[in-house]
């Protein structure tokens, strides 16, 4: 990029944030005219002539609202600023717009300013010894409206990023009151108080995943609340600790027990439910005594001294924290249900790979099913069985993640509910739950505030009327042609009942093909010669005249509900090395004339992973990080040569998704996906492509 063009860009971006530049530029120009660049503002004999707080609003001083929003206490605050006034005016901005975010800033700002007054004022009235000294402090500075634009913006987002980032954000605003109880520190509760107020209605019910998201915040900043202690004086509504207060030992001991018990609180675990119930009960039980002696020193004597004070303030403090802790944990008892040998089915065994092989089968011939429906009948794959009798979900579990294979197997009508029930049921179980390879029926029925993602194309040939004629169908018709001239004959076959030299010779073909690789056989949505064994997959072999496999192809029924097979889908395309050149164009065109003339409806050639026609006019940014990921793959598995080999077939193409729930699985969700595809692979292998990959 050229320097003036570098130029124009940023000048585009200043005019998409005027306020938030005027902001920055009027807080510079005021720290210049009145020093406080320089020097701390503080210091100056003006200072609380123009700070807000209690004294100044007591002496009818009302214009420090103004005055102080655009001084700075310190020169290394204008660093601060420099920071967080473009992370909370400017981000509101640019999502908002100017007017919205001027009016947050000055409305947040004065609420901020005039509230936390209000409330320092009132807890001073009520005997507080906190406020007390509060009362005669007087502040400065635009942090407050910062916090009001930031808050906004967050709320701004979608869920759950809406629901966790105000999580966050109040989460830090009350540690602040409590342990550090400044008069800023009220001025940002108040602020994003606010904004929570404002915004209560977009709140609707938790979800699963949410309520225990809440949980893991309050035990990490319960951990963090620790920390701050032992390394820093704290002042609060519940008195104060000095630096040293606390044993950093018991912390780093207490930080490790919590980092176990809220990784399974996020997991759902009751494990780890039962043993933060005990905690917070026991340190309630704790800072309620606290109080208890404290407000009544002359029945103990226990406060004899400074340091018996400092730890009994903290155990107040801690304990108000793990009371809304504790009062969470029971509300939300249902999200923590999970065990640590996680199985989704109330069946014994349902759940296991291979289990009730027959009887998806079963529901899949009586039911009817996608493109991918058959491989639900490979042995790798566990199995729900839903409330409906005739409806079953094939899933792989790796990394802590439920990977559904391809749509539910449902009745017309039920496949989103099914989906929406087993979503349930896995999340329950402390899963992250993804859908690969879904079609349009499952995209419309997935639960509220999920994500649908295209990661592949699905190529299907339509078979009533086929003929190929016209130049589209140039290479297909050549092709057969040849295969006459040379004798290469075609045929249909049932693998398990040809002869052993035949077996022989296409176990031969497979293995040099994998042993190409430099990886084990592909899984998950790729069969492999095991799965090729079953009856019910027909086998496409191309032979020449001495009885030689020149190449061959297995086909997947497609079922129709209740009904034989309406279509077929390609699985296994194996070619001998230095055999006859066009063998595949040969069986595909062979095998779609078959299955015409037997009155199949179409052919599905598959969806190679990571490959598409072309990309949406709105690509987001995952999926053109999945579009980099796919040019990377090409030279080992050739993704994209397969999908432009099977445009010569001249098919529809049918998006095929992922589903998902939240933007913060996808890496977790993408090393999933590497098991499925690659359950054997060692370390060593993987490193190895990686490292073909990248030359």
């Amino acid at each position: 990029m050229t320097e003036p063009s570098r130029t124009r860009t940023a000048l585009r971006f200043i005019a998409r944030v005027p306020f938030t530049v005027g902001l920055m530029a009027t807080l510079l120009l005021v720290g210049i005219l009145t020093g406080t660049l320089a020097s701390p503002a503080s210091e100056a004999d003006w200072y609380e002539t123009f700070a807000y707080g209690v004294p100044s609003f007591a002496d009818s001083r009302w214009w420090t609202t103004v005055t102080g929003t655009f001084l700075v206490t310190a020169p290394w605050g204008y660093l601060i600023l420099a920071v967080i006034v473009p992370l909370g005016v400017g981000w509101l901005e640019l999502r908002r717009g100017t007017w919205r975010a001027a009016a947050v800033f000055l409305g947040g700002q004065a609420f901020a300013v005039i509230g936390g007054a209000v409330v320092i004022a009132g807890f001073a009235e009520m005997g507080s010894h906190w406020a007390e000294a509060l009362v005669t402090q007087v502040d400065v500075g635009p942090s407050g409206g910062v916090f009001a634009c930031l808050a906004a913006a967050v709320a701004s987002l979608a869920a759950p990023w809406r629901g966790r980032g105000l999580l966050v954000l109040t989460a830090f605003t009350l540690v602040s009151v409590l342990f550090l109880g400044t008069v800023a520190d009220v001025e940002h509760a108040m602020a994003v108080g606010l904004v929570l107020l404002v915004n209560a209605e977009s709140f609707g019910k938790p979800t699963l995943r949410e309520q225990r998201f809440v949980a893991f915040v309050m035990i990490v900043s319960l951990v963090v609340v620790q920390f701050i202690a032992s390394v820093a004086p704290t002042y609060g509504p519940f008195g104060t600790t000095q630096v040293g207060g606390i044993d950093l030992f018991d912390v780093l001991l207490d930080a490790t027990i919590a980092v176990v018990v809220a990784t399974g609180l996020r997991r759902g675990y009751r494990v780890a439910w039962i043993v933060a119930v005990v905690l917070a009960a026991f340190n309630v039980l704790a800072g309620a005594l606290a109080v208890f002696i404290v407000a009544h020193p002359e029945l103990f004597g226990l406060v004899a001294d400074y340091d018996e004070r400092e730890g009994l303030a903290f155990a107040a403090a801690t304990g108000f924290l793990w009371a809304i802790m504790l009062a969470w944990l029971l509300v939300c008892v249902r999200a923590f249900r999970a065990r640590l040998r996680r199985r989704l089915s109330g069946d014994r065994g349902a759940d296991r790979p291979g289990a009730r092989l027959d009887e998806v089968r079963r529901i899949l011939v009586a039911t009817g099913g996608g493109v991918l429906s058959w491989m639900a009948t490979w042995r790798d794959n566990r199995h729900y069985f839903g409330s409906s009798p005739d409806s079953v979900v094939a899933y792989q579990t790796h990394q802590g993640v439920a990977l559904v294979l391809g749509d539910p197997i449902a009745p017309d009508g039920q496949v989103g509910a099914t989906l929406r029930e087993f979503v349930d049921t896995a999340e329950r179980a402390g899963y992250v739950v993804a859908v690969f390879g879904a079609g349009p029926a499952s995209r419309d029925g997935m639960p509220p505030g999920w994500r649908a993602l295209q990661v592949a194309e699905d190529t299907i040939v339509d078979l009533p009327g086929l003929e190929f004629t016209g130049k589209r169908w140039g290479a297909v018709r050549t092709a057969l042609n040849r295969a006459e001239r040379e004798g290469v004959r075609f045929r249909f076959a049932t693998l398990a009942d040809e002869p052993r030299s035949v077996r022989a010779q296409i176990a031969a073909i497979s293995e040099q093909w994998v042993g190409d690789k430099g990886l084990p056989e592909m899984r998950f949505t790729l069969g492999s010669i095991d799965e090729a064994l079953d009856p019910a997959v027909r086998m496409a072999i191309a032979e020449s005249s001495d009885g030689v496999v020149q190449g061959f192809l297995s086909w997947l029924p497609v079922y129709a509900p209740g009904g034989g097979p309406r279509g077929w889908t390609l699985d296994l395309m194996r070619r001998r090395d230095g055999g006859f050149p066009p063998v595949m164009e040969f069986l595909i065109g062979s095998s779609a004339l078959a299955f015409r003339d037997e009155g199949a409806q179409f052919l599905s050639l598959s969806g190679a992973p990571l490959a598409r026609s072309e990309a949406p006019e709105d690509e987001q940014q995952i999926e053109q990080v999945l579009d980099r990921l796919g040019g990377i793959l090409e030279p080992a598995y050739g993704f994209r040569s397969l999908h432009r080999f099977k445009q010569k077939f001249n098919p529809r193409p049918e998006p095929l998704y992922l589903l998902y729930s939240d933007g913060a699985d996808l890496a977790r969700i993408g090393i999933a996906l590497v098991r499925a595809y690659l359950p054997d692979a060692s370390v060593p292998q993987l490193v190895r492509a990686g490292l073909t990959i990248g030359r």
